[in-house]
């Protein structure tokens, strides 16, 4: 057994162990007396096994029974015992008295001892249900809760297991210091326990708080809902009131049994599909649960499929309205996966733009375009392609070099490569975002504002951008020509970008119509499923050759 285990069970029994004890340490004394007696009296050895219950009752009793087991000890051994039982010489005063003191002292170390270990041991026990910083019960002690709740839950109550977490916690620290999250997690912990009916609020993580709900359904939602209030209210650190960013997930558990693991795993599960949509609360349905199984899975495969060829880009044309020239063509990926199939870029594009893997899939991208246009221009087809970038891209330090050091790997000029840049993406750091467009201009990129129209920011950014092309985004264009609002800000956009000396082009263009309709306002380019869909190399070649490079 371990020693933790000891000193646990003997807490748990204490008393028990004490009532038997006490009747055990007397006998034991009288034992010891009965022991030096026969022997032959105090000047033998013998007197040395009064340790024995003295050392017992300190570890029992702690330093108070230590103490009262020494004075009786050496009581027991005192003025009644001779120093020679043969001659019935007696002990001086001063003799069995020192020895009392020794005995006291070494029962008070005992107890001592006992009484340290003890507090030690209930400090680990404590440190296992707590969180030290915030002093908060911890995972370990919420676990403990649900099974409580298991065993006395009423048939009429519903159970909700609410996560809080705080978002912005990068943010705060590199502001304010690391003891920001800790004040902020208390001050945050106070407000939910308020809102719960004073119940307790658990630390599960380093910015993350639980709290269990056991009233009705209506109950339940409207203390949620104090609770959605309760986290938009700054903290105070240093007296200065502090916005925290928190989001809420939570899982209903109707009837709990399975293990307390489970119903964390699901609250957690809506907690980070609140994050990543963006919104203040979810609630768990096993629709997630499978939704992040598939993604984490297709993630875990996007590198081996990189390097054992299952993706590869297709080509989408871009058709010049002014001439029908075939003057360009977006590269997009796909993925032909041995046993699932084609995965869609939906599937797994946008989660790799939030991961590490962004950075190898876009080199593949540019690999295999650069690769693509010294391939062509061996035919003689002078196609520039363009390449998508992300936010994770452009942050990057050495993004930039490696794009200028593929360009000098393949030897091709930056004048064939076109570098689509999201609109959302410039926002996130603009200055930065701007001094790498702007060296990459410099290399003669065509750098495209792609899904314009969908952000609220850039117009005041677009003059300081080094771009020779903004996309209009499709979701306006699939509205035309009978949606007038779309129509005017296509309009605008076209506009704007002529004043601009900046190009315009309209993706997701599929009929006829539209496609008239956007050649008749000036619009420069248009690319769509009406010209054609994004085709794979061979197929792209034989459209291409088909046309002579020229549609329509």
């Amino acid at each position: 057994m371990e020693a933790t285990k000891v000193f646990d069970w003997i807490g748990r029994h204490r008393k028990t162990i004490q009532a038997y004890i006490i009747p055990g340490l007397v006998v034991l004394a009288g034992l010891v007396y009965v022991l030096v007696y026969a022997t032959g009296g105090i000047k033998y050895v013998y007197s040395h096994s009064m340790y024995i219950p003295i050392l017992l009752a300190g570890f029992i009793f702690g330093i108070k029974g230590g103490i009262l087991m020494g004075l009786f000890a050496g009581f027991v051994l005192g003025p009644f015992m001779p120093i020679n039982i043969e001659t019935g010489e007696m002990q001086q005063t001063a003799n069995w008295l020192y020895r009392t003191g020794f005995f006291t002292l070494i029962g008070a170390f005992s107890g001592a001892v006992s009484d340290g270990v003890g507090y030690y041991m209930r400090h680990l026990k404590w440190l296992s249900r707590h969180n030290d910083a915030t002093e908060l019960p911890n995972r370990s002690a919420l676990f403990d809760a649900l099974k409580v709740l298991r065993e006395k839950r009423k048939s009429e109550s519903t159970i909700y297991l609410v996560l809080v977490s705080i978002e912005n916690t990068l943010e705060l620290k590199s502001a304010f210091g690391f003891n920001v999250i800790d004040q902020a997690t208390r001050q945050l912990a106070k407000r939910l326990q308020d809102c719960n009916g004073g119940q307790v609020v658990y630390h599960t993580d380093s910015a993350q708080l639980a709290l269990v709900l056991t009233g009705s359904d209506e109950h339940n939602h409207d203390v949620l809902e104090q609770l959605g209030e309760a986290v938009q209210e700054p903290v105070l650190f240093n007296d200065i009131p502090i916005h925290i960013e928190a989001r809420m997930g939570y899982a209903m558990l109707n009837k709990i049994k399975k293990d307390p693991h489970v119903y964390l795993q699901r609250a957690e599960a809506a907690l980070a599909l609140a994050q990543e949509r963006d919104q203040d609360v979810t609630v768990f349905s096993p629709e997630i649960v499978s939704k992040t199984e598939e993604n984490l899975m297709i993630l875990g495969e996007l590198k081996n499929a990189l390097a054992n060829g299952q993706i590869s880009l297709h080509y989408q044309p871009k058709i010049d309205l002014s001439n029908g020239n075939i003057c360009s063509v977006e590269a997009l990926m796909r993925w032909n996966h041995p046993e699932r199939g084609m995965i869609p870029p939906g599937l797994f594009i946008p989660r790799a733009e939030q991961s590490t893997l962004i950075q190898t899939v876009t080199e593949f991208a540019l690999e295999e375009a650069l690769s693509q246009i010294k391939s062509w221009k061996r035919q003689g087809i002078e196609i520039p392609i363009a390449v998508n970038i992300s936010t994770r891209n452009l942050l990057h330090p050495h993004f930039t070099d490696l794009v200028l050091s593929l360009l000098e790997k393949y030897q091709l000029s930056g004048e064939c490569l076109e570098l689509e840049v999201t609109e959302g993406s410039l926002m996130v750091d603009m200055e930065k975002t701007i001094d790498e467009l702007i060296r990459l201009a410099g290399a003669k990129l065509t750098i495209s504002i792609d899904d314009f129209g969908t952000g609220y920011s850039s117009l005041q950014y677009l003059h300081r951008l080094p771009a020779s092309l903004i996309k209009i985004d499709q979701s306006f264009v699939r509205r035309l020509p009978n949606d007038k609002g779309a129509a005017h800000i296509i309009d605008a956009a076209v506009t704007l970008a002529k004043k601009m000396d900046i190009q315009t082009i309209a993706e997701g263009v599929e009929t006829r119509e539209v496609y008239d309709y956007l050649r008749n306002i000036g619009c420069n380019m248009v690319q769509g499923y009406y010209i054609a869909k994004p085709l794979p190399v061979k197929e792209f070649n034989d459209w291409y050759q088909q046309r002579h490079g020229v549609y329509g």
